[in-house]
């Protein structure tokens, strides 16, 4: 896909989540809303109390950057529209995913770590020859 398709539309999915988000909160007003006049209760409650705009603003514009920042990385590896709304709106996750890839993260350090590619840790117990019996 054209990175800019894919910028375009991964932006879309990150506010997509965001709207829906923001939804959530309208109708639970709503609700609050319609629960506190059938009670006879005043006043009923004010928007501000289940929505933040400046907060919920921010945020919205977080999740149209992250997701066009993943549609732009991802842009070879996605086919279809669908598939780059889907990373947009997946984006916090998948970044998150990447940045914490062992693989990206010794790319970030540098050639410092040019060495064995495993880690100590991944190497195979027992080495050609060996035997896994215990001598005395």
């Amino acid at each position: 896909m054209a990175w800019y398709l894919a910028v375009l539309l991964g932006a879309l999915g990150g506010v997509l989540v965001e709207a829906l988000t923001s939804y959530r909160k309208v109708v639970d007003w709503q609700s609050a809303r319609h629960h506190t006049l059938k009670s006879g209760e005043t006043p009923p409650p004010e928007l501000t109390r289940y929505v933040d705009v400046k907060a919920d603003g921010l945020v919205a514009v977080t999740r149209l950057l992250l997701g066009a920042l993943a549609g732009g990385l991802l842009h070879s590896q996605i086919t279809g529209s669908i598939a780059a709304i889907a990373v947009g709106a997946a984006a916090p996750a998948i970044l998150g995913q990447l940045g914490r890839a062992p693989a990206l993260a010794q790319a970030v350090r540098g050639s410092e770590d040019q060495g064995d590619p495993l880690p100590p840790s991944a190497e195979p117990a027992s080495h050609p020859g060996a035997t896994d019996e215990v001598r005395s």
